[in-house]
């Protein structure tokens, strides 16, 4: 039975969910506007240390166990004055709770990270770095640093931990520095790691102040443990000794997508990525400055044995006469890879085939398989292929003057690009064509060979790139970075069909605001819809120039520790806006797109839409009245979980106000254990006098620090109820929650059950 909104009266304003009374006790009933079949369960527990969840580390890709900090200290973790890492799990009857520092008896150094750097995509296993040996202060970082492997099945005792590869420390016996936090391989056999700009883990690493050594260290397997330079030439000398080397790309987009292929059998990194020249390295003291000759060049790594240039022309590719030999070389920036690093992208200036006759910025892909006329072959004896110029004109031939690289499909099907070159030709299927100078967004098939292209962006007041355009809001006043989906503003779902992106465009029918709205476009359909719309066209259908709307999406830059995995994965963990097909986003916006967002903050919302729906529909998943704005969000593949944090008690039993975790999962919801009958004669059936317990939420209830907090008991409710108490009719009684004709007062009595009589308080 459901309590209706008349029956609670002014309650309903103070209340995140209401309750509802059925035969296996209480649940919490979703906010008005969630999705019906999405319900509320609480992650993180009740008791916190006095402290409120800061922050989602990743939800595991099962939905099943969430990872989160806390400045507090519960369930069993140590005191400490940084941030702890916890993980939820969920069980049968609620979710769990257990710690995930490295115990103070094998990682003491409490100033640093004790806390886990990476996940495996289950969170069955984690990742941290630490500094064994005594408390060393800021001032004293210590000189030796290892991993820890900690399945996280195990309890966090010491026990529990074991060092991945071997304890590092550095050649001349200084402070140890690595640049946080490494990037293992999806199966952990692999840690690719980066030293600071003096720390030296090898004596062959670069030797030049402000170069960055690279390292791969090996966990298990043959020779493991073992630490090598992963910048090497086929005949085991540094690529260059006065530059240090990146994995992926150091500047620029600093893209690390699918960087660490599988068992980290490969490894793609820039050599000359100086960070502070982005063209090219400095040389050491005494040495050239600026080197023109060595740019930076994209390898790849084949375990650990070979090293392919991947940035370079092959022969096959090039006339006699073309440019791309004759041509300087110029810098490259990697892109990505595939998962099986067959397929790899990055963007350069160089024309590296023949029909490339321009030196402005191009995609390219490299093919990376065996040898000709191999079947199969060793990771180590595998050679670039083939090369693609992604980004050609089909017609004029003219320069496709790309401006980044928006996203790639895990599986290398796709990618998404920005180019101000015309590169199809005719319409597409929602008769949009491209203009030339204007900031064209486009996707290319691999597999097919084909690029389409999808619309044209705004990138200033009444313009896209170099062109005017009528969609553009001529009042738009944004920086570059917020108008450059290329930027990591995007995100790919299953292999690619679907791409989700913010822009300040309006892209889709029914857009006329100023502000940015997100979109889902369907590379398969050709259709693009705009998500950020009004709950059944509520607020004009989100027309009312209010402020941007937002995914959730993943970054390479700066998003904290999914900014520098090395695996494609891993940011999704954190970030994840768009179920694997394609049929559920979630996005935020201070704009009230449902009417019961009615506080002018951030709310999080979720847009639906199934096969054959003309348009999606859109629900609040926040209650819409918190008085913060929601923080941290992500949806599993199957979009069957969306956690995220909030302050406000969205379930009876979160009642101290502090931040916690969620997860508004569809068919979700856990019952509450019935309280068991207790025996009653006589007097003793009346009753309290007075209804001891709340009308909708129940009281505090205590927990023991550490422990989780058990399901609430029921509690008696019925309808027609004012001030906790029923009033009959005269000659009438209570009788199951029903006002009946009273058949005898001792009768009525027993009837009630152990309500309080009429004409008490």
């Amino acid at each position: 039975m459901r309590l209706k909104k008349a029956n609670v009266g002014a309650c309903i304003c103070a209340l995140a969910s209401l309750v509802v009374l059925s035969g296996v006790g209480l649940t919490a009933v979703p906010a008005l506007a969630l999705n019906p079949e999405r319900h509320y369960e609480m992650v993180s527990p009740v008791y916190k240390g006095g402290y409120g969840a800061n922050g989602i580390e990743a939800l595991a890709i099962d939905g099943e166990s969430v990872a989160f900090v806390s400045l507090g200290a519960f369930a069993g973790a140590p005191s400490s004055p940084a941030l702890n890492s916890y993980l939820a799990r969920r069980g049968a009857s609620g979710w769990s709770t257990v710690p995930l520092m490295a115990p103070a008896a094998i990682a003491p150094w409490v100033n640093g990270l004790k806390s886990p750097s990476d996940f495996s995509p289950t969170l069955d296993t984690s990742l941290t770095f630490t500094k064994p040996g005594a408390n060393y202060g800021a001032a004293f970082p210590g000189f030796e640093g290892e991993y820890l492997l900690h399945p996280t099945g195990l309890p966090d005792n010491a026990a529990g931990f074991s060092l991945a590869g071997q304890i590092l420390a550095t050649v001349d016996k200084k402070p140890l520095r690595l640049e946080p936090p490494a990037a293992p391989s999806a199966d952990f056999s692999h840690i690719v790691l980066t030293t600071g700009n003096t720390e030296r883990l090898l004596e062959q690493a670069p030797v030049a102040e402000n170069e960055k050594g690279l390292y791969d260290m090996s966990v298990n397997g043959p020779g493991a443990p073992s630490l090598k330079l992963v910048a090497l030439k086929n005949n085991g000398e540094l690529i260059d000794r006065y530059c240090g080397a990146a994995l992926g790309t150091a500047v620029g987009k600093a893209s690390k997508f699918n960087a660490i292929v599988a068992d980290g059998a490969v490894i793609f990194f820039t050599t000359n990525a100086n960070e502070a020249s982005k063209e090219f390295c400095d040389g050491a003291e005494g040495e050239p400055g600026p080197q023109p000759q060595n740019p930076a060049i994209v390898y790849a790594r084949l375990a650990g044995q070979r090293t392919l240039q991947i940035s370079a022309p092959l022969a096959a590719d090039c006339e006699v006469t073309a440019p791309c030999h004759a041509a300087p070389q110029m810098r490259a920036e990697f892109v990505g890879a595939d998962e099986a690093g067959a397929k790899v992208f990055f963007e350069t200036s160089q024309p590296l085939v023949s029909g490339d006759r321009d030196t402005g910025n191009d995609l390219y892909m490299a093919t990376i398989g065996c040898p000709s006329g191999r079947e199969s072959c060793a990771v180590a004896e595998r050679e670039v292929t083939g090369l693609t110029q992604v980004s050609r004109d089909p017609t004029a031939g003219q320069a496709a003057e790309v401006q980044g690289t928006v996203r790639m499909a895990g599986n290398g099907s796709r990618v998404y690009l920005v180019a101000r070159g015309v590169l199809t030709s005719g319409p597409n299927a929602e008769g949009r064509t491209p203009v030339l100078g204007a900031d064209n967004l486009y996707v290319y098939d691999s597999v097919n060979a084909s690029m389409t292209f999808v619309a044209d962006l705004c990138s200033g007041p009444g313009a896209s790139g170099e062109s005017g355009d009528s969609n553009c809001p001529a009042t738009l006043t944004v920086n570059a970075n917020d108008t450059a989906v290329w930027n990591g503003n995007a995100e790919t779902a299953g292999d690619g069909r679907f791409l989700v992106f913010e822009s300040f465009a309006r892209l889709a029918g029914g857009d006329s605001d100023t502000r940015k709205d997100v979109y889902r476009y369907d590379s398969v359909t050709g259709v693009l819809d705009r998500v950020s719309v009004g709950e059944d066209g509520y607020d004009a259908n989100g027309n009312s120039n209010s402020p941007n709307a937002d995914a959730y999406l993943p970054q390479d830059i700066g998003r904290g520790l999914s900014a520098q995995a090395g695996r494609g994965d891993y940011a999704r963990l954190r970030s994840r806006s768009v179920s694997e097909d394609g049929s559920r986003i979630i996005f935020v916006s201070a704009e009230p797109l449902s009417p019961h967002a009615i506080n002018g903050l951030e709310n999080l919302y979720e847009w639906h839409k199934e096969p054959g729906w003309s348009e999606g529909r859109v629900s609040l998943v926040s209650s819409g009245n918190s008085t913060e704005r929601v923080t941290d969000a992500v949806i599993s593949p199957s979009g069957r979980d969306l956690a995220f944090v909030t302050s406000q008690g969205l379930v009876p039993q979160d009642t101290d106000g502090a931040p916690d975790v969620y997860d508004a999962r569809l068919g979700g919801g856990f019952p509450a254990v019935p309280a068991p009958a207790q025996p009653c004669s006589g007097d003793a059936c009346q009753g309290p006098l007075t209804n001891s317990a709340p009308l909708l939420v129940p009281g505090s209830l205590s927990q023991a620090p550490g422990e989780n907090l058990a399901s609430p008991a029921p509690q008696a409710l019925a309808t027609g109820t004012t001030k906790g108490r029923v009033r009959c009719s005269r000659g009438k009684t209570l009788s199951h929650g029903r006002c009946v004709k009273a058949k005898g007062r001792r009768h009525a009595k027993h009837k009630r059950g152990g309500a309080a009589p009429r004409g008490r308080s």
